[in-house]
């Protein structure tokens, strides 16, 4: 079971560059995803990102192993001892713009306690792709991890 991964691909019309930059700086992708307080994404460092606005709001622990521009985000999240891997993927359309592929593994558990959890991170993924669609696209915002239930 541990080969099972989750896995959203959408095209995005816009250039690899805007795609990749939203995930990266803090502030573009509070509007559509995670509420982060850092300074954008650095290879190597370990940071927070926030579900909600307030102070304590909950948080999972996002550790940045590998940021190459407009094509790829490599990180591993979770909480404690129990992390997963999480990569973005940009490919650059012949027409300029973007097919983002967002693919999580290393799920741990029961069988049916993976594949739960890669059922949900699909599902969360794809909503985060249509966030971030609607907000590059069309300039609208979607709370999509504070109205996630």
């Amino acid at each position: 079971m541990d080969k099972i991964t989750a896995k959203a691909q959408m095209i995005i019309r816009k250039p690899p560059a805007t795609v990749f930059d939203a995930f990266v700086d803090a502030h573009t992708m509070s509007k559509f995803w995670f509420t982060r307080r850092d300074d954008g994404l650095k290879q190597g460092e370990t940071i927070s990102w926030y579900v909600g606005q307030g102070e304590d709001a909950p948080s999972v622990e996002v550790r940045v192993e590998h940021l190459q521009p407009s094509e790829k985000i490599q990180i591993q999240w979770g909480h404690r001892d129990q992390f997963t891997q999480v990569n973005w993927h940009i490919e650059k359309t012949i027409d300029g713009h973007s097919i983002l592929t967002i693919e999580e593994s290393g799920f741990t558990g029961s069988n049916q306690e993976i594949i739960k959890q890669a059922l949900d991170s699909t599902g969360g993924f794809n909503q985060v792709i249509v966030a971030l669609k609607s907000l590059l696209e069309h300039n609208a915002t979607v709370n999509i991890v504070t109205d996630h239930v």
